[in-house]
């Protein structure tokens, strides 16, 4: 086994937010794990900074943001709303191109962030009602550098598939 070219060094909250959808009397118990997340709405904002020691030309260290969210207020309602940001401190190895450097801790960083956005938000609904609630795996490769120049770095997502 090896050690990977991406480390996250970091992870801290930012903010968690995560409550039932309905009141207690109209929740069947333990009906989130069985939750189909199609057609639900999430919100994610993904920002992605150099994290720079001075005069360094080939950075190395990335600070990614990442926010996700489900309000209910469009889309499939979800048995919970869930508002969870973290930030969490990336760096690449040397071997990695400094060109690719920032679209690879963008992608990986985001996926090992969003794991611990998972873990949280199963950890603190498992105690609820409505039972563990287990978001769905993403795919953080559209919030690239090399994405089309109209794509918005902060972007509406719909889950079409669990």
């Amino acid at each position: 086994m090896l050690p990977s070219i991406i480390q996250l060094k970091e992870l801290v909250f930012q903010r968690i937010s995560v409550e039932a959808a309905r009141p207690v009397s109209d929740i069947g118990p333990g009906e989130a794990p069985r939750f189909d997340f199609n057609k639900v709405k999430f919100r994610v904002h993904l920002e992605t900074g150099t994290v720079a020691p001075e005069g360094d030309a080939e950075p190395r260290l990335f600070a990614i943001t990442l926010g996700i969210g489900i309000d209910n207020s469009e889309g499939k309602p979800a048995p919970y709303k869930v508002d969870v940001v973290a930030l969490g401190l990336v760096e690449v190895s040397e071997k990695v191109e400094k060109e690719t450097r920032e679209d690879l801790a963008t992608v990986n960083g985001a996926s090992l962030i969003y794991g611990a956005i998972r873990e949280m938000v199963t950890t603190l609904t498992s105690r609820c009602i409505p039972g563990p609630f287990v978001l769905p795996t993403m795919d953080f490769r559209d919030q690239t550098q090399k994405r089309p120049a109209e794509a918005p770095r902060e972007a509406e997502t719909k889950v079409t598939e669990s």
